[in-house]
């Protein structure tokens, strides 16, 4: 409740953003001119240089200007103080707006006056026949100060809009974004502080001043999140990242259809699992042509999926017991059946021999390997790339899903069905002009070829395509999103609950299952096969997506991607600055701790009742 106050009070808010703002601009580093291994680095502030290792660099131009820039953005916050003094909204409003439009300008030139002095130290340094690698200068970016100048210029924009009619609107109609940022937000507070409480700072002494050592400080809590969020700026990173995000998307969407249903499925794990069994069984020992065995290998995981998904669905739906307790139960008996297939070929039963035929020679618990023609192509594949080096980008695909969304997004006005036909005819033609179309010469980046990113997630876009379009378009959709919201009135109206909940489970489940696509038919686990170390644990990291991506589907795939770019990042955060991996799963689990609580935002952003009343409220306002 005391943020709620904050949020609604314009002086409190602006007079602490601006404490803290004033602070950040003088406090912490502006730059970074160079960062070695292991993350020391020459740091420039407004008071000049912060050099704890004695690197050797001068006092260039470089800096010489940075606090004017750290001074002109004070100035700017006490500027923002005046709306304080403004009575008329819409006046605080435009004012608001300025400054918040004059610091988006200032950042901007601060990039441009910095990066430019960067290269014209370097370029000097090159023109005196010093090598490239030895350059005075390198490795070099914004740092603390440089990154809250920007979401102050932001803020003041938001500030700015909430002093129009209808602000409070704005932002409650926003709140499956909303929601989600801010818990991100106090995710990574919370993680700097850990950080900033375990580790010293980066280069300084217990000798340092204590300048120094608050500075450092402030530079380490900066560097450890730019590292784990560096996999997002560099093409194999970015790979490995959606990499990861591939069976999360499909969990999550797992989780987040049950939860519009009215139910939680806790079950993805088994179900996963089973729709692993089903798919190697296919893979394996169905023969025939490609266009046959990989589409009944993919339908095989759907299949096993929803068979594991729909068992607790139905003994809800004619016993009432609850589906939580279901699903925990079903996700042990999956694992049990998995070992059982894979650990060994030679059992006894009632002293009899029995052999089967799963297991692959070896000590190794895994299958036999996918038939070659019911594997999944990685999508460096797809899109006619052959490993590292020159090669040539087919247009097939790529043309594909451009002209199937956008005739999807174009033809709004049109019945559903004919607009789901016609978007898999315009993408069936773009994927035939694409393949006419001459090649275009790309470089393929070292490494890039080793990431097994496949055509599974090619598949999980689809499975959100599909989601999408049947709860939010289709009359089932609406009667399974009624009965999640409120099932005596849904059945009341005239819907089966016990009909739609089997069917929603059985869905759930085969969203859950087609995650095994990733790991058996695309070789996620670096084989094309079954093996006994498939990850059916991120069967509940789903429940995590699911929940900060606020169950729509889009959020999901967006949700799904900021695990995948952590967990990547984690990998070089521990490689360079020897923090542990385990960040990655406290920032994970304290994500979903603060979604939980709303955010730590006013009860109208999580309930759809308070924030429908909000809605009205503003709106009659407004007329």
């Amino acid at each position: 409740m005391a943020l709620l106050g904050l949020v609604e009070s314009l002086p409190m808010l602006l007079l602490l953003t601006n404490l803290i703002a004033v602070l950040l601009f003088l406090l912490c580093p502006w730059w970074v001119l160079r960062r070695e291994f292991g993350g020391t680095g020459v740091l420039a502030g407004t008071f000049g240089l912060i050099d704890p290792q004695q690197l050797g660099i001068p006092d260039t131009l470089a800096v010489g200007w940075i606090p004017g820039l750290s001074w002109a953005w004070v100035l700017l916050a006490l500027l923002s103080c005046l709306a304080l003094g403004i009575k008329e909204r819409q006046v605080r409003a435009r004012w608001l707006y300025s400054l918040g439009v004059g610091g988006l300008v200032l950042f901007g030139l601060g990039l441009l006056w910095f990066y430019g002095a960067v290269g014209a130290v370097n370029r000097a340094a090159l023109a005196e026949g010093i090598p490239p690698t030895r350059l005075p200068l390198r490795r070099f970016s914004p740092s603390l100060a440089s990154y809250a100048s920007f979401a102050y210029a932001l803020l003041l924009l938001l500030l700015g809009r909430l002093q129009l009619p209808g602000g409070k609107a704005f932002l409650v109609r926003r709140r499956q974004i909303i929601v989600p940022l801010t818990a991100l937000g106090a995710a990574v507070a919370a993680g700097a502080v850990v950080v900033g409480l375990l580790r010293p700072g980066l280069g300084s002494s217990p000798d340092s001043p204590f300048f120094v050592k608050l500075s450092t400080k402030l530079d380490l809590i900066t560097y450890t999140f730019q590292v784990l969020f560096s996999p997002i700026t560099h093409l194999p990173g970015l790979f490995q990242s959606l990499l990861l995000a591939t069976p999360l998307i499909f969990t999550g969407l797992a989780v987040a259809f049950g939860f519009h249903a009215g139910l939680f499925n806790i079950g993805a794990p088994g179900q996963l699992t089973m729709g692993a069994i089903a798919t190697m069984l296919v893979g394996v020992y169905l023969p025939g042509p490609g266009w046959l065995t990989l589409p009944l290998s993919v339908l095989a995981a759907a299949a096993g999926g929803a068979l594991w998904g729909g068992i607790p669905g139905w003994l809800k739906a004619r016993f009432g017991t609850h589906e939580v307790i279901n699903t925990i139960m079903m996700n042990y008996i999956a694992a049990s059946i998995f070992l059982f297939l894979i650990s060994a070929n030679q059992y006894r039963f009632f002293g009899y021999p029995v052999t089967l035929p799963f297991k692959a020679p070896g000590p190794e618990a895994r299958s036999y390997e996918i038939r070659p023609e019911s594997r999944l192509p990685s999508l460096l594949e797809l899109l006619g790339l052959q490993g590292s080096g020159p090669g040539t980008l087919s247009w097939a695909w790529p043309l594909a899903l451009l002209a199937g969304v956008g005739f999807y997004l174009l033809c709004r006005g049109w019945p559903l069905q004919r607009r789901c036909i016609g978007s898999l005819a315009a993408g069936l033609g773009g994927y035939l002009l694409g393949g006419i179309l001459p090649g275009w010469p790309v470089e393929v980046p070292t490494g890039l070829a080793a990431i097994r990113l496949n055509g599974a997630f090619l598949i999980a876009l689809l499975a959100v395509a599909v989601v999408n379009v049947y709860l939010w378009g289709t009359l089932e959709g609406y009667e399974l999103r009624a009965m999640g919201f409120s099932p005596r009135a849904a059945e009341y109206a005239g819907v089966d609950l016990g009909q739609k909940q089997i069917w929603a489970m059985a869905i759930s489940g085969a969203l859950a299952g087609l995650a095994a696509t990733h790991y058996v038919l695309g070789a996620g686990l670096e084989e094309y096969r079954l093996k006994q170390s498939l990850p059916a644990q991120v069967g509940f990291d789903g429940i995590a997506v699911a929940l900060m991506g606020q169950n729509s589907p889009l959020g999901i795939v967006l949700t799904a991607l900021l695990f995948g770019v952590l967990l990547t990042g984690g990998l070089r955060l521990n490689l360079e600055l020897g923090i542990s991996r385990e960040l990655v799963t406290a920032l994970q689990a304290l994500i979903v701790l603060f979604i939980a609580a709303g955010g730590l935002l006013p009860g109208y952003f999580t309930d759809p009742l308070q924030a429908a009343q909000v809605e009205m409220d503003c709106d009659e306002r407004s007329t």
